[in-house]
Parts: structure tokens; C-alpha cells; sequence
């Protein structure tokens, strides 16, 4: 929020004296205005935010997109809910929300707010999206939607979702891709290629290039101008770790996230910004075929097991991350209400792994195939010697950048290395883990997982959920349906120029609001 200052005249100042001063600040004010200063309602945004991301948008669709690239999102759609770095939440396009009953939760909508082609943000346009997401079955955010049985207005300014069972995770998914409203018009327009949303910016296609930028303008008629600070954002696509790194150090753009920790040194040099985000992000091992349906020894858990310790992580802190990770093999660290200490057993044992392929009749061991691209390759590369070192031979499959997630979803793969970034328990479990779900392409056994996940979304105190998690996970790690490779603490870097700069919990790249280039 901004304030306008207010001068306040003394009951000792003389008439001459408040004239005097009135003179001054009606000059000064003048003076401002006509530099485009100020705080007030005649600011207007100037300059270009450049920002370097590592993957080539696939879809402008909020409920097609895939989590890694809510980045090309931001800018045209605003979400009914705004997320905070701290991990709160404040008023955006719904101004009050209320949980009724566990399986009933309300909005009630920001009057007079218009997408960019002026049709209204109202309770139809909203009720609509949410219908539209829960009849998208092949979306990534499908297990979001499935827990919605209907989405209705109550009056002119309130909808209700009606659920299938109780959520800890509502406010977060409001705040990203659920969360970000669609001109209904759009629908069966082409909402992959031509977005029309209701925040700050307009999406450019005159100006935009496919696989080399995509740019925006800053939309005049966005319901909080002065968060609307620069005219033009441009995501330039830079899938090359140190691309991205040198075109920071060369002032080609203003913003990028730091994929090489090998990097931090010279980037925290002091002529640059490093700014951290609070939560961490988890590289791990996103395992599709949990049952042998297309590689045989997945289906035995000695062979998951296996897999787990035979993942270096102190090496791959140490190699990879500088030291600046954390190489615990639990998918959640000591200060969260999720993290079990017992996961430390599947500390890295090379013999005992080879004992264990032995035992599968896996003395020689296999073969296995991961996709992965760009932005991850150094992480695949660090697998696939670390597996290599107890007889696992793993070819690398390069695939386009930002196909990733639907190579994941295809039911060809059996697994791939992965991020969980700006997750929450609830949603990492039933976007990525849940048994049927979109990353459960092949429809496989996970034992007690959904079971344990009831309980997780029953329960009645935070105590309760919080065991629930941590059970969920414990049983996810141990039973070798998630393998974690190691723990990132995800850092932006910004030029001294760009002022503003915040991390929200789920950003890889900051939103553009609020930001100033000089």
C-alpha cells in the first residue's frame, strides 16, 4: 500500500508563512507532474523489464499451463487472491474470502474490475472459469479441480465452491494458476495464443517472437495502477544456464534466476542483486512406473530403495550447489511440521545398494532412459554417474524446453529428474503424487498412499493435518515413489537498476508489479 504524504499547517504559523509555503508546494507539484513523478493517480509506468527464463512458453491457457511456467502467465492474469514472500495473503481480485463449513468456501468479488477487453470480472466470468477447469480432465491443475463438485453465485458479488472433501491448500492455489481468471470470451477464442486477462499487462503478439521473447504492455485500465510501474515486460528465453548468466553481467537483462550455484560468486560480485526466496525448492525424481508396467525391476521396492541411497547428495550439495543446499534425503527440511528424521537412514550407501539390486536379481543391473532439458541437465548428468556407481546404466534424453511436465504425463516414461518449486504439502501430493492422478499416467499401484492422504485432508486440527503430511511423505520416500536429490534455496538476480523486486512463495521469477527500471 502507498500513502500520500499530508502536510498539516501549525496553529502558530502566520498567514504570510501558509501562503508562502503554498506557493511552493503547488510549484513543486507542478514540477513533479510534469516530470511523471509522484504517488498519486497521474503516475505513469515507464521503461522495459527484461527478464531471462529458462523454458519456451507452450500455452497462454491458466488451465493448461504447467506450474514451471506461471512466469508467462503473471503478467496478463490476475488471480482472485495475492500471495505475500512471508507466506500471507491479501485482497486481489476477491476482497474477502470465508470458509462456511470445511467443504464450502466463498469469495465475494472486487466490484467495477474488467478484463482487458472490457468484459466484467463478475460472479458469471468467474463461475465460468472454475467450470471450465473442473471439465479440463487432461489439466496439470486437474487434481485441483477435481476436489470442486460446483462453483455457483450466491448474489451479485459472491461465488461459492462447493467441495469434495476438506483442503489445507485453498488460499495458495487461488494466489497461482486456478487463481488466475480468463475473459470467458477468450475460451473458444484461442486462449494457448491469445490471452486476455485482467492484470496489469496486455500480452503483445506484434511484438513477441516464438522461442525468443514475449512481450507485454502495460494495461491502462488495471484495476491498481500504481502497481503497474514499468510499460513494457519482456520475457526473453535464454535455456542456457550461462547465457542467462552473462547477459545479467552485461546488462542485456534485468532479471534472472540463478540456475548455476557455481555462479554465486561471480554474481554477488556487489555491482548486482541477489535476492533469496524463503522457501526451498526440491530436485528430485519424479517416478511415473512404480509397478514394472515398463522398466520390470521399478515394480520391487528393493530396487526403489536401491535407487535412493544410491543418490550422493552431500556430493551433489557439495559438487553442484557450493555447499548452499541441503543434502537430506526427506523431501521436507528439519523446520517444517513434515520433516521425519527416520528418511535420514536413506543417507547415501552405495554397498548396501548394490546388496539390494543383488537380492532383486539386479547384480548386473538395467537400463533406464530420463528426459530431461536445459535447465536440469546438470542434475540428470549428476544422476546418472551417481547411479552408474552402483551398475545402473542411464541414457539422457534431451527433450524442448517446457515440454517436460507433458513428457511426464505422456505414460512413456518411467521417471525423470524434476523441481518442486513454491509447492504445499497438499498440493505437491496431489499434483505430482496422488494415485490417478495427472503424473500417474500409467494408473499404478501406491499401496496405502491414498489412504494415508484421507486422513492428511480430514483432519480436524493443524496437529492432525500436519501428521497427516508427514506421513503421506514418509511413506512416499521410503516406499521409493519420490527420490530426493537435493535441496535448492532458490536466488534471483537483479540489476542495480530495477528496484521493487519481491519473491513470492511459488515465484522462480518475480511478478512484474511493483517493479522499477531506471
Amino acid at each position: 500500500m502507498h500513502e500520500t504524504a499530508v502536510i498539516r499547517s501549525t496553529h502558530g504559523m502566520r498567514r504570510s508563512r501558509l501562503r508562502t509555503l503554498a506557493v511552493v508546494i503547488t510549484l513543486f507539484s507542478l514540477l513533479l507532474a510534469a516530470c511523471g513523478g509522484g504517488t498519486g493517480a497521474t503516475d505513469k509506468p515507464g521503461g522495459t523489464l527484461k527478464v531471462a527464463v529458462a523454458t519456451d512458453v507452450q500455452t497462454f491457457d491458466p488451465q493448461m499451463a504447467a506450474v514451471a511456467q506461471e512466469y508467462y502467465l503473471n503478467p496478463v492474469f490476475d488471480t482472485l487472491i495475492h500471495a505475500l514472500p512471508d507466506g500471507t495473503y491479501e485482497a486481489a481480485l476477491a476482497e474477502k474470502w470465508e470458509i462456511i463449513t470445511p467443504t464450502t468456501f466463498e469469495l465475494q468479488l472486487r466490484p467495477d474490475v474488467k478484463f482487458s477487453d472490457g468484459t466484467p470480472v463478475d460472479v458469471q466470468a468467474v463461475v465460468a472459469n472454475f467450470e471450465r477447469g473442473i471439465a479440463m480432465t487432461a489439466s496439470p491443475s486437474a487434481a485441483f479441480y477435481s476436489n470442486i463438485t460446483s462453483a455457483e453465485a450466491v448474489n451479485d458479488s459472491t461465488v461459492r465452491l462447493n467441495l469434495v472433501h476438506p483442503t489445507t491448500d485453498m488460499l495458495s492455489q487461488l494466489t497461482r494458476l486456478p487463481g488466475m481468471m480468463m475473459s470467458p470470451a477468450s475460451f473458444d477464442a484461442d486462449p494457448d495464443t491469445k490471452p486476455i486477462g485482467a492484470g496489469g499487462w496486455v500480452y503483445d503478439a506484434a511484438a513477441s517472437n516464438a522461442g525468443e521473447v514475449q512481450v507485454y504492455q502495460a494495461n491502462p485500465d488495471y484495476w491498481d495502477p500504481k502497481r503497474v510501474k514499468v510499460d513494457t515486460v519482456e520475457l526473453r528465453l535464454l535455456a542456457d544456464a550461462s547465457a542467462a548468466t552473462n547477459a545479467i553481467l552485461d546488462g542485456q537483462v534485468d532479471v534472472i534466476e540463478m540456475r548455476a550455484e557455481s555462479d554465486r560468486a561471480t554474481l554477488d560480485s556487489g555491482s548486482l542483486q541477489l535476492i533469496e526466496r524463503a522457501n526451498a525448492n526440491v530436485y528430485y525424481m519424479q517416478i511415473m512406473d512404480t509397478d514394472g508396467t515398463l522398466l520390470k525391476p521399478m515394480a520391487d521396492p528393493r530396487v526403489r530403495k536401491a535407487l535412493n541411497l544410491g543418490i550422493d547428495r552431500k556430493a551433489f550439495n557439495k559438487g553442484l550447489q557450493f555447499g548452499n543446499g541441503n543434502p537430506s534425503p526427506s523431501f521436507w527440511l528439519p523446520d517444517t511440521p513434515y520433516y521425519d528424521k527416520s528418511l535420514e537412514d536413506l543417507a547415501y550407501d552405495p554397498v548396501k545398494a548394490k546388496k539390494l539390486l543383488a537380492e532383486a536379481g539386479y547384480s548386473d543391473g538395467f537400463s533406464v532412459t530420463l528426459p530431461t532439458f536445459g535447465a536440469l541437465t546438470e542434475v540428470a548428468e549428476s544422476v546418472q554417474q551417481m547411479w552408474g556407481n552402483i551398475g545402473i546404466t542411464v541414457e539422457l534424453n534431451q527433450v524442448e524446453p517446457g515440454t517436460l511436465a507433458s513428457v511426464m504425463r505422456n505414460g512413456s516414461t518411467v521417471m525423470t529428474p524434476t523441481i518442486a518449486r513454491g509447492f504445499t504439502a497438499e498440493s505437491q501430493y496431489s499434483e505430482r503424487n496422488a494415485p490417478g492422478g495427472a503424473y500417474d499416467p500409467l494408473k499404478t499401484d501406491r499401496g496405502d498412499l491414498a489412504a494415508l492422504a484421507e486422513k492428511a485432508f480430514n483432519g480436524e486440527t493443524e496437529e492432525q493435518q500436519s501428521k497427516g503430511w508427514r506421513d503421506v511423505y514418509t511413506y512416499l520416500i521410503d516406499q521409493g515413489y519420490m527420490i530426493v536429490i537435493g535441496h535448492q534455496i532458490p536466488t534471483v538476480v537483479v540489476g542495480k537498476n530495477v528496484s521493487g523486486v519481491q519473491l513470492a512463495p511459488s515465484d522462480n521469477v518475480p511478478k512484474p508489479y511493483d517493479i522499477t527500471v531506471v
